[in-house]
């Protein structure tokens, strides 16, 4: 039998899931927030678990908003199912329906039908609307929020987990800085991922900076190497492309700072005279990035390491502050880092 809905503390995305397996059903539902990944997936989610694939082309119908007939819709939500015990009529961005249109609903969700489920979706959401607060009161009201920074990397490991994929803590690190709060972008690179590695279930931060690169025009990391070889013209056209393409400029310089971090300790293990068949264990890299990573150490003496690693932190300070356009900063300090008098330019 179906649950009545109302409002109840705690109900939020994983309490959603964990009902669905459950096979509690609810009679009508409204999904709403930015985050479409996983709004997307429950309405999916609540469709396979409320109705037999059997039935499925006699009790479904996905309207949008932008172009619903409410008259028809209404009808179609008060249809008895067909060939199966349950009916579902989904009616995704219903803020696009006009008020005075969609209140045209209430007496549906007020009054949920034996066998139907409603599903709403939207992404924004006026309160002041009675539609709206009508559906809340009444509906199962869950918010999909696109996670906070400092939520992105268990959202990330959660997700990956459910792959089967286990994250090496800086490749989660590196995942959460180059894509960012962008959920179904970071669910097609972990897919990407989940083909890359084959039987392999260990995710390394190479791995990403594979993925990463294989997916646009230009990669962060072809741009790291670029300037830790201090090659000017091309770190500045990879930069320019990085900036055209959308990448955050905070998180170019978070990379950044890695990858000089990275080789601060190469340089510091070439000059301490520690066989290079350790470099990989000491600085928690593959074997095979050993080479890279000490030819371009060798382009920078110790001080001009640390001057970088100031440079990018100040860098950093004006990205926040907004002290100037980002594209300058950006611009001014790959050319201390590639410049061969760096130590005096901080």
């Amino acid at each position: 039998m179906a649950k009545r809905a109302g409002k109840a503390a705690g109900r939020n995305t994983a309490w959603l899931k964990s009902e669905i397996e459950k096979g509690e059903i609810a009679p009508v539902y409204f999904l709403h927030g930015l985050e479409d990944l996983e709004k997307d997936e429950a309405v999916k989610s609540l469709i396979d678990r409320a109705i037999d694939p059997a039935s499925r082309a006699f009790n479904l119908d996905i309207l949008v908003g932008s172009e619903l007939d409410v008259s028809d819709a209404i009808n179609r939500a008060s249809a008895f199912p067909m060939m199966g015990p349950r009916r579902v009529v989904v009616i995704k961005r219903v803020e696009d329906v006009a008020e005075a249109s969609a209140r045209a609903f209430i007496p549906l969700i007020e009054n949920a039908t034996t066998g139907i489920v409603l599903i709403f979706t939207a992404n924004k959401v006026d309160g002041r609307r009675k539609f709206f607060a009508t559906l809340k009161k009444n509906a199962v009201s869950i918010e999909f929020k696109i996670p906070y920074d400092n939520e992105l990397p268990g959202w990330i490991r959660s997700r990956a987990m459910g792959m089967g994929l286990e994250l090496e803590d800086e490749a989660l690190h590196l995942l959460a800085l180059t894509i960012g709060g962008k959920p179904r972008e970071i669910a097609n690179e972990l897919e990407k991922l989940d083909i890359h590695l084959g039987d392999r279930r260990k995710v390394t931060s190479e791995d990403i900076a594979w993925v990463i690169g294989a997916s646009r025009d230009a990669s962060v990391f072809d741009f790291t190497d670029a300037v830790g070889s201090r090659n000017l013209g091309t770190s500045l056209t990879l930069l320019q492309t990085l900036i055209e393409q959308g990448d955050s400029p905070v998180a170019i310089v978070a990379l950044l700072i890695r990858h000089v971090g990275i080789l601060r300790k190469t340089r510091w293990l070439m000059d301490s005279g520690l066989p290079r068949s350790q470099y990989a264990s000491k600085l928690k890299i593959p074997p095979f990035t050993v080479g890279k990573y000490t030819e371009q150490a060798g382009k920078f003496t110790d001080q001009e390491l640390w001057s970088a690693y100031e440079s990018l932190l100040k860098a950093d300070n004006r990205l926040k502050s907004r002290a100037r356009t980002h594209a300058v900063t950006l611009a001014r300090t790959v050319t201390e880092l590639c410049g061969r008098s760096l130590a005096q330019t901080v």
